[in-house]
């Protein structure tokens, strides 16, 4: 088992000081070795606090806790505060809202087909942009589903869900870790009673519906 560091034991910057100014000193013979170690020594163990400062300021802002506190205890403004560590917090934010998007749109493009199968056609129209709510209106929505319903059956689950880029240059696994700033396309498998077929949904880069597209498995030369 590791034992705890006996903090006593550590060196301590104003010993480390202490030490260079006697090294220093006019009244004692020059040791430019203890000096150069010293400082080195002072060098790193500043590294290492600000790495543990670093660490603590961005668990404490992932906690809720405010720049204005941050700032406070560091004797400087919520400004400056956020200038020396903001890019940090946010460097260590950003891997977790990559994931969550992925994972968000392929959630969002599952509970599109279980509205559609619960014949809430509204809710999906909610989720598109202007321009593709004009082109994929009720009836036509509708009269596809309807018929896919007719052909297999309803809707059981939605399986395989993946996501790609519009251009299909970066396939994504499932879950990927990527941020989709120009955005995705997910696609799923839709599991019917009697019968799959191939579901996907195109968003833009704020997660707004663009393209809904149902078509047999194996399909080829589709528009997304």
């Amino acid at each position: 088992m590791t034992r705890p560091t006996d903090p006593s034991s550590e060196p301590r910057l104003d010993v480390l000081a202490a030490e260079v100014s006697a090294a220093l000193s006019e009244h004692t013979p020059r040791d430019d070795a203890a000096a150069g170690e010293a400082i080195r020594s002072a060098d790193a163990l500043t590294r290492a606090s600000h790495s543990a400062l670093t660490t603590i300021v961005v668990a404490a802002r992932h906690a809720g806790v405010s720049w204005q506190v941050i700032g406070d205890a560091l004797g400087v403004t919520r400004q400056a505060a956020f200038k020396r560590f903001g890019p940090a917090t946010e460097a260590t934010k950003e891997g977790t809202d990559m994931t969550d998007q992925s994972i968000n749109l392929m959630e969002r493009t599952r509970d599109v087909f279980e509205r559609l199968n619960a014949g809430d056609y509204e809710a999906v129209r909610a989720e598109m942009t202007y321009t593709c709510a004009r082109k994929l209106t009720k009836r036509t929505v509708m009269a596809v589903w309807d018929q896919v319903v007719r052909d297999t059956g309803q809707l059981e689950a939605c399986d395989e869900l993946t996501v790609r880029t519009p251009d299909g240059t970066n396939a994504l696994g499932k879950f990927a870790n990527r941020h989709l700033s120009t955005g995705a396309i997910v696609q799923t498998t839709l599991r019917h009673e009697a019968g799959d077929w191939l579901g996907r949904v195109a968003y833009n880069g704020s997660g707004k519906i663009t393209g809904l597209l149902i078509a047999p498995l194996g399909a080829e030369d589709l528009p997304f």
